[in-house]
């Protein structure tokens, strides 16, 4: 069966040119044409290019496994051109060795007579590779001497083991990218927190002492001429100066806290404790586990832990109501928890799940990265309990 070239079937209607038309417009009936039948030879030349064209792989093998037939599906799955495979045994062409012995064994139970369908044999390609194929296969018969060969037709298949694996290699690949993601963005707040500390800060500083001298020169300066105004207009700037080192200090301990750095994660968490009982009047306290007070905890963990419970006092102070917040620091085994717990509205089962909580959201990505987790339950009227559990150890060794 080696390649055929398809040929489009063709017809055209020739009209007739109309002569001798009756002066006297006779009605004359139109006979249907004939039908004509297909020869047994164009039959088995459609035939043939149907399966030519199939993309799956159609093989006709001889009772002793000899390839007689070789479409294209089969050159694109194996690698072997037709005129490369025709004449040759495909069991030694295209099986590995520990795939032989059961192939012929079908192949003998298709030669009996047996149906054949999805069995799962390897093939070996060209290049070296083995493609899994799911077969069916059945004998072809001739008129006169009987089982003429066997029509093998093969579909290429992902067992579902590889799919497993593929599916668990892609995720291990996809998680090591976001991890990497979320350090070179706290790399990257770190960096930003210090150009503004420090290139800001002491530019805005240098520039309040400037401003001092200046209104300390001008008050002495024997010049009294609109000297109040000018002194008026000094304090003013040095007073805009100290709004915009505020701002500058604000914005950098929100992106990257030099406590965080500096102390570790329980003075970090004190301080947002304190900043937050301070900007909304809500009592805000936080326990600590001694074991926990003198350890230095991995610098993603601290980093994820602390993004965690700002994210969930801002969700406090936006939504909750509460009068009182209670944060506990803790230590379960392997896992440092984090229990944030207010009194407040409570949220609803359908608020915690809906599409658009992208902060729920970002807190469970936060803590799944780390290979923790992160949950959210609250009742009405009693207030609502945020967990972040992260494990150390994980976190150590990765």
């Amino acid at each position: 069966m080696k390649h055929l070239r398809t040929h489009r079937a063709q017809t055209s209607l020739s009209h007739a040119p109309s002569r001798g038309v009756s002066r006297h417009n006779r009605t004359k009936t139109i006979q249907p044409p004939k039908l004509t039948t297909h020869s047994k030879e164009s039959i088995e030349h459609y035939y043939r290019v149907l399966l030519e064209t199939s993309s799956t792989a159609i093989l006709l093998l001889s009772p002793a496994c000899i390839i007689l037939g070789w479409n294209k599906g089969a050159e694109t799955t194996s690698g072997w051109k037709a005129d490369e495979a025709l004449g040759r045994n495909y069991v030694d062409l295209c099986l590995p060795t520990k795939a032989q012995d059961s192939f012929l064994s079908i192949l003998a139970q298709a030669i009996e007579g047996k149906e054949v369908n999805g069995f799962k044999s390897p093939l070996r390609t060209r290049l070296g590779s083995q493609l899994m194929l799911s077969w069916n296969i059945t004998r072809v018969l001739g008129t006169r001497v009987g089982v003429m060969g066997l029509m093998a037709i093969g579909t290429a298949f992902v067992p579902d083991a590889q799919v497993e694996e593929d599916l668990h290699l892609a995720h291990t690949r996809l998680h090591s990218a976001a991890r990497r993601a979320q350090r070179a963005v706290e790399e990257e707040r770190r960096r930003i927190a210090r150009e503004l500390h420090d290139e800001f800060g002491q530019a805005l500083t240098g520039l309040k002492f400037d401003l001092a001298r200046l209104g300390t020169a001008l008050n002495q300066s024997r010049a009294r001429t609109c000297g109040e105004d000018l002194l008026s207009t000094i304090q003013s700037m040095s007073e805009s100066v100290d709004t915009l080192l505020s701002s500058i200090r604000a914005i950098a301990s929100a992106l990257r806290p030099a406590m965080l750095d500096d102390l570790g994660l329980v003075p970090a968490l004190e301080c947002l404790a304190t900043m937050f009982e301070h900007r909304t009047g809500v009592r805000c306290s936080l326990d600590v586990v001694p074991e926990l007070s003198s350890i230095a905890l991995p610098s993603e963990v601290s980093a994820a832990l602390f993004r965690i419970a700002q994210e969930v006092l801002t969700n406090v102070m936006r939504h909750a109501a509460a009068s009182q917040v209670r944060m506990r620091l803790y230590q379960d085994g392997a896992m440092v928890k984090l229990e944030v717990t207010d009194n407040g509205k409570g949220i609803t089962h359908a608020k915690a799940t809906t599409p658009q909580a992208f902060g729920l959201r970002g807190m469970q990505e936060r803590a799944s990265l780390l290979g923790g987790y992160f949950h959210i339950v609250g009742a009405s009227s009693i207030g609502t309990t945020a967990v972040v559990s992260i494990p150390v150890a994980e976190c150590v060794t990765s």
